[in-house]
C-alpha cells in the first residue's frame, strides 16, 4: 500500500489535479481547498486517484457507494484474475484479433508483413480509402488515413508503412447515416463491456464514444454517453473535462434528437463473439453500427473503467466494481488483492 501511494504521488500531474479541483468546486459550490483536502483524504483511505475521484463523483458519494467503484488500485488484480496473460495477445494484437473475429469484422483487411507491394496497390485501388494501423497501439494513436487519389508512388508508401509499423491496412468502414450525420469525421463506436461467467456472457455497461473534433479516428479525447437498449442517450454527451454538450460542436446535430440504431443487436453480437475467447473473460468491445447492422472494430482486455462509471454519463450511483461482483458472486473471493 505504501509503495502504491508513493508511486502515485510521483506520477501525479499537479496541473490536472488543480484543474479537476476547480471543476468539482464550481459544480458543487465549495472551495477548491476543500476539494483538494477531500481528494487527499480519499487517496489515503481508498487509494483513489484524482481522476477516479472526479469521474466517480466522490465528493457526493457515501462511504458504501465509494466501495463499489473500480480504481487504479483494485482494477489490475481483477484483470489478472479474469484475463489470462498468455491469451491477451488475442485483444492486444489487432491482426490476431481480426483473424479470430473476421466473421464479425464487416470489412476487408491485409497484413503488410505477408502482402506484396503489388497486392497492397491492388487493395488500395479497389477500396480507394483505407486506414493503416499499428498492430498493438491504442487510443486512436498510430492510425493513418490513406486515399488512393493522393498516392504517387505505391512502392514507396508500402515501404514507409512497414517501416513505421503500420502493417494493418483496413477497408474504410461506412457507418449508419444517423451517426454519419452527427459526426462524419470519424467512425463513432459503442463501447460494450462484457463479462463471461460459466459460459454465459453478461453485458455490464456501455458508452457511445463520439469525437467532438474533426480527428479521423476516435481518440482518448472523445466524449460519450451511455445508451439504452432502445437507442436513447441516458444523458447529454460529456467529455473528460466535465463539459456537457447538447449538440455536436461541428455538425450542430442535437444529441437529444438521436436514436442510435441496432443497440440490441450490438449486445447480441457481443454475447455471441465473446464465447470465442473464454480465457479473456472481461472485454471492452468497440462496436461500429453500419447501415446494415453492427460490426466489431476491436476488443480491449484492459478497457477504460473510467469511461463506463463516469458519473456524468451514467445514472447509477454505484460503480462498475459492483457490476463485476454481482456477476462473479462467490467467485469474487478467489481474487487476491
Amino acid at each position: 500500500m505504501k509503495k502504491y501511494m508513493l508511486d502515485k504521488i510521483k506520477e501525479a500531474n499537479f496541473k490536472r489535479i488543480d484543474n479537476l479541483a476547480t471543476i468539482i468546486a464550481n459544480k458543487n459550490n465549495v472551495k477548491k481547498s476543500f476539494v483538494k483536502r477531500d481528494m487527499i483524504k480519499n487517496f489515503i483511505k481508498y487509494g483513489i486517484g484524482y481522476t477516479d475521484y472526479f469521474k466517480g463523483d466522490y465528493i457526493n458519494r457515501t462511504e458504501e457507494e465509494k466501495k463499489t467503484f473500480l480504481t487504479a488500485k483494485n482494477y489490475v488484480p481483477i484483470l489478472n484474475y479474469l484475463n489470462k496473460k498468455s491469451y491477451r495477445v488475442v485483444t492486444n494484437d489487432k491482426v490476431v484479433f481480426l483473424r479470430i473475429f473476421n466473421k464479425y469484422a464487416g470489412r476487408d483487411w491485409i497484413d503488410l508483413r505477408v502482402t506484396s507491394d503489388a497486392d497492397f496497390k491492388k487493395f488500395l485501388q479497389k477500396y480507394k480509402t483505407v486506414f493503416a494501423k499499428v498492430k498493438d497501439d491504442f487510443g486512436g494513436h498510430g492510425i493513418r488515413k490513406i486515399e488512393d487519389k493522393d498516392v504517387k508512388d505505391y512502392k514507396k508508401l508500402y515501404k514507409e508503412l512497414k517501416e513505421n509499423g503500420n502493417i494493418l491496412i483496413e477497408e474504410e468502414i461506412k457507418q449508419h447515416k444517423v451517426l454519419e450525420k452527427m459526426n462524419p469525421y470519424a467512425v463513432n463506436a459503442l463501447r460494450v463491456v462484457s463479462l463471461l461467467k460459466d459460459g454465459e456472457v453478461h453485458i455490464l455497461r456501455n458508452a457511445l464514444r463520439i469525437n467532438i473534433n474533426d480527428e479521423v479516428a476516435i481518440t482518448c479525447a472523445d466524449a460519450f454517453a451511455s445508451v439504452t437498449i432502445d437507442g436513447k442517450l441516458e444523458t447529454d454527451i460529456a467529455d473528460d473535462a466535465g463539459n456537457y454538450y447538447k449538440e455536436h460542436p461541428l455538425t450542430k446535430v442535437k444529441f437529444k434528437d438521436l436514436t442510435i440504431p441496432y443497440v440490441k443487436e450490438c449486445f447480441e453480437l457481443v454475447k455471441e463473439a465473446h464465447k470465442l475467447i473464454p480465457d479473456i473473460r472481461y472485454v471492452g468491445w468497440d462496436i461500429v453500427i453500419t447501415p446494415t447492422g453492427p460490426i466489431i472494430l476491436e476488443g480491449n482486455e484492459y478497457p477504460s473503467y473510467g469511461l463506463v462509471q463516469y458519473y456524468m454519463v451514467n445514472k447509477s450511483k454505484y460503480g462498475h466494481l459492483k457490476d463485476i461482483k454481482d456477476v462473479l458472486k462467490d467467485e469474487w473471493n478467489n481474487i487476491k488483492f
